[in-house]
């Protein structure tokens, strides 16, 4: 697993238990690491609800992309997930849109 590819995976406290796409986020010294168990994702979620209207998304925060559908990458949503709860990859994000998520995730834990 590397920094930018999003995989299917169960959220934590999630009480329904259903794998969902989250972004590895953390690095890839810890993403490789035997020794580690965890790595640092952050959410995705649907731009949409079922009933068609749209979520809130928070500029400064969010990004939004094209996965299945519209989805928005909820930076401000960082857990550490374990390793083995990562069910199977589905896609690499682009340098440019981890570029922006790094930008967001900047914002949402202040490190400018």
């Amino acid at each position: 697993m590397l920094r930018g590819e999003v995989w299917y995976a169960v959220w934590p406290n999630d009480p329904k238990r259903r794998p969902r796409p989250v972004l590895i986020v953390s690095n890839n010294l810890r993403n490789s690491a035997p020794n580690l168990l965890d790595v640092v994702a952050v959410k995705l979620t649907g731009l949409y609800r079922t009933d068609g209207t749209k979520k809130p998304a928070n500029p400064s925060e969010d990004v939004i992309i094209k996965f299945k559908k519209e989805t928005i990458v909820r930076c401000a949503a960082v857990y550490s997930i374990e390793k083995s709860s990562l069910k199977s990859k589905v896609l690499q994000l682009s340098f440019q849109t981890m570029s922006e998520v790094d930008e967001r995730l900047r914002n949402v834990l202040d490190l400018h």
